[in-house]
């Protein structure tokens, strides 16, 4: 079980388990945890998103597709307080839904006033309702030259999660994306994120990709876009 824990620096901690929310197919709704192990009270809001891929970003648009009770909590120090999501859409029957879960710590009325700066936290959760027997991710690489991209599409059923990632060329150079997260490639979408190869010789193609996908390390042949697209 992941855990999350931020603080604000004035004596309260959130945590937040788990960190990634998956809703089986046979789930109407699921629970996560958020607890108070700092000295004040935490008071918090919760809103939900679809989650979508447009022109390789990603797009979050309000959603009433899943909801969280309480969407408002008050967490005391060292407690704890559980929250649903519950998924009242019709269950996908091909790509699984994606969603991000945002909580937001609200300004508390027992925080005496303060001269100095006031810090919020804001966090996102991914959350996905997966569908049965979908089929597993299958990425494409696409080096996009012009715009000096590299372009991930998932033609897959299920989400892909890119952790250490970096791009070569046919010399063997290479530029490393992230030796962390990179970010996720939705089911039936596309994900652009920047390459900045070094200055010098232009790369020389064809090129491979390395990456941990699913925390499992990957090689990839890519192709090649000179204009930019495909």
């Amino acid at each position: 079980m992941l855990m999350l824990c931020v603080t604000d620096g004035n004596g309260a901690t959130l945590q937040v388990s788990p960190v990634i929310v998956n809703i089986l197919p046979t789930q109407p709704a699921t629970t996560l945890t958020l607890g108070n192990s700092g000295d004040l009270p935490i008071h918090g809001q919760l809103r939900l998103y679809a989650w979508t891929q447009r022109n390789g970003e990603n797009v979050l648009t309000p959603t009433q597709a899943l909801i969280a009770s309480p969407p408002i909590v008050r967490i005391e120090p060292g407690e704890r307080q559980i929250v649903r999501l519950v998924h009242v859409a019709r269950k996908p029957d091909g790509n699984e839904q994606s969603y991000r879960l945002v909580v937001d710590e609200l300004p508390s009325v027992d925080t005496p006033a303060s001269d100095g700066v006031s810090i919020r936290l804001r966090y996102s959760l991914p959350v996905f309702v997966q569908t049965r027997g979908s089929r597993s991710p299958s990425l494409r690489f696409d080096i996009r030259m012009a715009r000096g991209e590299l372009a991930v599409r998932n033609d897959g059923e299920r989400h892909a999660q890119l952790g250490a990632t970096r791009v070569l060329d046919a010399s063997g150079r290479s530029v490393e994306l992230t030796r962390g997260l990179l970010g996720y490639v939705l089911a039936g979408q596309t994900r652009r994120f920047a390459v900045r190869w070094p200055a010098g010789a232009p790369p020389v193609a064809p090129f491979t990709v390395e990456s941990r996908v699913d925390a499992v390390p990957m090689r990839f042949d890519a192709d090649v876009s000179p204009d930019g697209e495909r």
